[in-house]
């Protein structure tokens, strides 16, 4: 039997020790009756212990032996992944731990790049889960900020024992590193207020392009800011963004944007990751035509279209 629709992707990062099992153990008994299928990995030779994922037939579980998956991408990535979609079509969710110590660029790219994974898959996101407690005292704190940039939705995890005031501190910090993510405060990797049909934010509404300007809105990042007021030509538009986001993929980290395109009569959202990016329609007709594109990462430069 052939399959229904696409699978669905949610990307599970954060550094080590923030709690990401704990998290997948608690979705995977909030939504008992969708079929996932997982993707672990482990850095260095200590495989998975399958015994700390209930709910997945270990059928399901496919290892990625050969080190980190975000470290060492080949084709058994791809591969993987196909052959999961051919041997188990009644899978609807996919979801993918990426090792703690993972850039997740390299995980979330082929969804956008690979035309044979985007027939297959649909990219429903990535959550980053964040140790509130231990933030600022674990080594690996650039690896971290990377992956809160790089998220959909972020995780504040590890907030029981916290009072009020620091994590309202914490949340402003993280959504001054990523401006466009949801933050979720959950205690023990509490998945309760996790909706996995809506990560990405893709209504207009939850875009407040007026919080940016071309500075640093913290010290390790900086924004820049593009706004056109007319609509703009589809195929040079794709030559440009293609050729940008490729050229500066080791300073781009994010980009989003609503855009408006000549004789289209909707707007558009893109969604890019360092290097890669694709181009959903919206809800919205495209009654003001105006376009705005936002940068995030490491120097980026001045842009011009």
């Amino acid at each position: 039997m052939g399959r229904i629709g696409k699978i669905s992707v949610s990307i599970i990062t954060g550094f080590l020790g923030a709690g990401k099992t704990t998290f997948i153990n608690n979705l995977l008994k909030k939504y008992p009756e969708t079929q996932f299928a997982l993707v672990e990995n482990e850095f260095g030779d200590v495989p998975i212990d399958k015994k700390l994922i209930k709910g997945v037939d270990a059928s399901l579980m496919f290892e990625l032996k050969e080190g980190c998956i975000c470290c060492t991408l080949t084709d058994e990535f791809e591969l993987v992944l196909n052959e999961l979609a051919e041997r188990y079509p009644n899978t609807e969710h996919l979801l993918i731990e990426t090792t703690g110590v993972a850039d997740p660029v390299t995980v979330i790219s082929p969804f956008f790049r690979d035309e044979s994974l985007k027939n297959i898959y649909h990219l429903n996101g990535t959550i980053c889960l964040v140790d509130a407690q231990n933030f600022d005292a674990h080594p690996g704190k650039q690896t971290s900020l990377k992956q809160i940039v790089i998220a959909d939705l972020v995780l504040v995890n590890k907030s029981e024992n916290l009072p009020e005031k620091q994590i309202q501190d914490f949340s402003k910090m993280v959504q001054k590193i990523n401006p466009f993510c949801k933050i979720i405060t959950t205690k023990f990797g509490g998945a309760s207020e996790i909706d996995l049909n809506s990560i990405i934010q893709k209504e207009k509404t939850l875009f407040d392009f007026t919080n940016f300007t071309d500075s640093a809105s913290h010290p390790t990042f900086k924004t820049r800011t593009l706004s056109f007021n007319h609509p703009l030509n589809r195929e040079k538009f794709i030559d440009w963004i293609s050729y940008t986001l490729d050229i500066y993929k080791n300073e781009i980290y994010r980009a989003k944007g609503i855009l408006c395109f000549e004789n289209e009569p909707y707007e558009y959202i893109l969604q890019g990751v360092a290097g890669s990016f694709e181009l959903v329609e919206g809800e919205d007709f495209a009654n003001v035509k105006e376009s705005k594109l936002v940068f995030i990462g490491l120097d980026v430069p001045l842009l011009q279209y």
